[in-house]
């Protein structure tokens, strides 16, 4: 991906910005295909946990494993999405930037304050027990698929931070990568200890 040297000596990655002869349309698809591709395998471990309750929850029906599978692409389903306003976010900032220097100027401030806000955040809401949505009632795979959204949009919400600190500090640096990778497997770990 390239980037885009801004006033104050920072480039901004041109992720945010349709390229030579794409849409808006086109970019937006782009970026959360590949905001897809990236969160959901790096969330996944946050889910395996819960999808393991549910299919012990379902046990005895007859297609626990298939309804099990439905809620997982559920989940995986809610975390792609999730890149739409994201990506919708980053294109306004990035056109304020593009249009305001004094703003584009003080960006390295702003995302480094943003990077804390959102790890903190993110610290904070680890310590608190987490929320595990209700069972639905019988196993019907409307349930199943309402259950794994539920789950998702939950995931998506109590990762929110994170998600502020990864796009803060640079969404496709390795380093920022690992670390939030790290966060996850931490977090995952926990989340099987109960």
């Amino acid at each position: 991906m390239g980037q885009i040297p801004m006033p104050g000596g920072w480039s901004m990655a041109a992720m945010w910005l349709p390229m030579c002869g794409q849409s808006w349309l086109g970019a937006a698809a782009g970026f959360t295909l590949a905001w897809a591709g990236m969160m959901v395998p790096m969330m996944l471990p946050l889910a395996v946990a819960p999808l393991r309750r549910y299919r012990a929850a379902l046990d005895g029906a007859g297609r626990a494993s298939l309804l099990t599978a439905a809620a997982g692409l559920a989940w995986a389903a809610t975390w792609a999405a999730a890149g739409l306003p994201v990506y919708l976010a980053g294109a306004a900032v990035a056109q304020a930037l593009l249009i305001t220097p004094a703003l584009a100027r003080m960006m390295p401030v702003l995302a480094a304050v943003a990077g804390v806000a959102g790890a903190a955040w993110h610290l904070a809401t680890w310590r608190r027990r987490p929320m595990h949505p209700a069972l639905p009632g019988p196993p019907v795979c409307a349930a199943a698929l309402l259950h794994g959204a539920r789950l998702g949009g939950h995931c998506v919400r109590r990762c929110a931070g994170l998600t502020v600190a990864l796009l803060a500090a640079g969404i496709m640096e390795t380093g920022t990568m690992a670390c939030a990778i790290a966060v996850v497997a931490v977090e995952s770990v926990r989340l099987r200890e109960r």
